[in-house]
């Protein structure tokens, strides 16, 4: 599921172990759509950016198709949740 979706997926720099997922521009629009459905949305800002709850994580949707995903400890968990959100 995640080759369908995901271009890359990246750390990011910090005490935190955040990860920066970037979807592939083509599926973009129903990756966002499938995981904006299972997150419990937080807060939306303008239209550019959602913020919401999927499990313990803090999962951030920006229209561009980037996805930051805050309150992990390794890669393999922010694969597992990006598997559970896109399936």
């Amino acid at each position: 599921m995640l080759e369908e979706y995901v271009s890359r997926i990246e750390e990011a720099c910090g005490a935190e172990r955040d990860f920066i997922v970037i979807l592939k521009y083509a599926k973009r629009e129903d990756a966002m759509k499938k995981i904006l459905e299972k997150c419990k949305i937080e807060r939306t800002l303008s239209g550019v950016l959602v913020k919401g709850r999927y499990k313990d994580a803090e999962v951030s949707v920006f229209r561009t198709g980037k996805l930051i995903i805050k309150g992990l400890k390794e890669r393999k968990e922010a694969e597992q949740i990006l598997e559970e959100l896109l399936a």
